[in-house]
């Protein structure tokens, strides 16, 4: 069954080389994400792949569809390098237990969810420089959370068009679409994340601190 309503591939869409290369990348991501993860990291790691699978149960409605929040844009920024682990984790119990995407896919599934979440909060950190503001943590927090979401629906919708088994343009230019809106919901609700943690907790939005003269 094909779903409109998450950028979750599902089995049996895709050539057999796309699902096949996606389960190589996503062990090399995971690998690299799980080199030297220290025991002190383990707990947040935990929240945020609480907080990435409880997302997929949270639908919004736009007219006679929804879709579901993503958050892979919250994981990356809190995270790190660790975001591979905690969406594969996140991924592989929304499938089990939501029965949300395939499991031959979950590799390829991951990658699209873990690559925009290492690589757009990348961002956020070269832009909110020291000394930080609750202002421009919200700025750059929505913009984080917003290009996240539209980086996840280009690759989801490109994967579709140039790996489906038959032609898939109209259902990856519908999904995409329908995914608009929740990219300025996330942003808004990263922003507000990071602004407060500006404010109270600031080490954990991974910037670098200010250099001593």
């Amino acid at each position: 069954m094909v779903s409109l309503f998450a950028v979750h591939l599902s089995d049996f869409l895709l050539d057999t080389p796309w699902w096949v290369g996606g389960w190589i990348v996503a062990g090399l991501l995971l690998a690299w994400s799980c080199y030297r993860f220290p025991e002190q990291e383990i707990p947040q790691t935990a929240l945020l792949t609480a907080a990435f699978f409880i997302s997929s149960s949270i639908h919004l409605k736009f007219g006679r569809t929804s879709v579901h929040l993503l958050l892979n844009g919250l994981v990356g920024t809190m995270l790190g390098r660790r975001t591979p682990v905690a969406i594969m984790i996140g991924l592989v119990l929304q499938a089990v237990l939501l029965q949300h995407g395939g499991f031959l896919v979950l590799g390829l599934n991951a990658v699209v969810m873990s690559v925009p979440g290492l690589l757009v909060p990348r961002l956020f950190r070269f832009l909110l420089r020291p000394p930080l503001s609750g202002g421009r943590a919200f700025a750059y927090g929505w913009l984080t959370g917003s290009l996240t979401v539209l980086a996840t629906i280009l690759i989801h919708a490109g994967v579709l068009i140039a790996g489906g088994i038959e032609d898939l343009q109209l259902l990856a230019a519908t999904g995409f679409l329908l995914h608009l809106p929740l990219a300025l919901i996330e942003g808004v609700m990263l922003a507000t994340v990071c602004q407060y943690l500006a404010v109270v907790k600031p080490e954990l939005l991974r910037v670098k601190p200010a250099a001593k003269n």
